[in-house]
């Protein structure tokens, strides 16, 4: 039995150093077998004793309050630790992006994002294989309208499925349950991962440190591939010049993009010239990141 901790991320177009690659939103999740449930909160209690904060504090990428507010060395420690222990206690992880203004005009914010939680609920199945899951996300943002639209769009996937996972042959047992990450632990590592994914895609130079952690605990395919199966871009169509699968090269250096479903063949090697990023990762010129976390 496996539990999948999901939470989403977002970058500003001024926060993404990478040029013409516009605002990111992502999706991802961290996937726990039962057994590791309790280990990895015991984790996460010593962590806290150790940085000598109250035993209640949410561990996130960038907490916008709190006892590590701006506290950029106990933060660094906190997510080290964090992946580290999640590695160690056989976690995965998938994340799904999605590059909007790369997106046709047509392409509503809404249709995007229940897109991107298709995509999401595909990995986390393909990642269960013969195994069951259930999938518990952070409760969405925004106002009540967004959280009702987000609410309806994860219980189709649980009654109608997707493209891939049909409803009778789906491992996730259950529809999507919502819950507060300051009560969740495991929730609080679905943050990090994600947000530290988008900020390696988004070419954030702050990321760069936990890019091999981050790496380890992406789904790999049969290759040993995180493109298409841990990590998962939008616009992705092979037929659409602004597909963003060279930047599992540029970030990851990975050397060919291979798809589960098609995981027996030998991918499209990477860079591809047919894509953007296919001769620039986009970071030559001098990086506004600064010292953005």
């Amino acid at each position: 039995m496996y539990f999948a901790f999901m939470d989403d991320s977002s970058r500003k177009r001024k926060d993404v150093p990478r040029q013409d690659l516009g605002a990111l939103h992502a999706y991802g999740a961290a996937i726990f077998p039962q057994e590791s449930l309790q280990p990895y909160r015991e984790e996460l209690a010593q962590l806290r004793q150790e940085l000598r904060v109250p035993s209640g504090t949410e561990f996130k990428w960038s907490p916008d309050g709190g006892p590590l507010h701006k506290k950029w060395s106990e933060l660094h420690t906190a997510r080290v630790r964090m992946l580290e222990a999640a590695a160690a206690l056989g976690v995965r992880a998938c994340v799904v992006i999605c590059a909007p203004e790369l997106m046709p005009e047509w392409y509503s914010e809404s249709q995007l994002k229940r897109e991107m939680l298709e995509y999401l609920y595909e990995r986390v199945t393909y990642t269960l294989g013969e195994d069951k899951g259930i999938l518990i996300a952070d409760q969405p943002g925004g106002g009540r309208p967004d959280e009702t639209r987000w609410l309806a769009d994860a219980l189709a996937l649980d009654t109608d499925g997707t493209q891939y996972v049909k409803p009778a042959d789906k491992q996730i047992l259950l529809p999507i349950i919502t819950t507060r990450s300051d009560h969740v632990d495991h929730l609080q590592l679905a943050d990090l991962v994600t947000a530290a994914t988008t900020a390696l895609v988004a070419g954030a130079t702050s990321a760069d440190r936990y890019k091999n952690l981050i790496y380890k605990l992406l789904v790999k395919n049969y290759r040993d591939y995180a493109g298409g199966a841990g990590l998962k871009f939008i616009p992705s169509a092979t037929y659409n010049s602004r597909a963003l699968m060279n930047l599992v090269y540029w970030v990851f250096g990975e050397d060919a993009y291979v798809l589960p479903d098609t995981a027996s063949s030998v991918g499209t090697v990477l860079p591809h010239t047919g894509w953007i990023f296919a001769s620039s990762s986009g970071l030559d010129a001098p990086s506004p990141d600064g010292t953005q976390q």
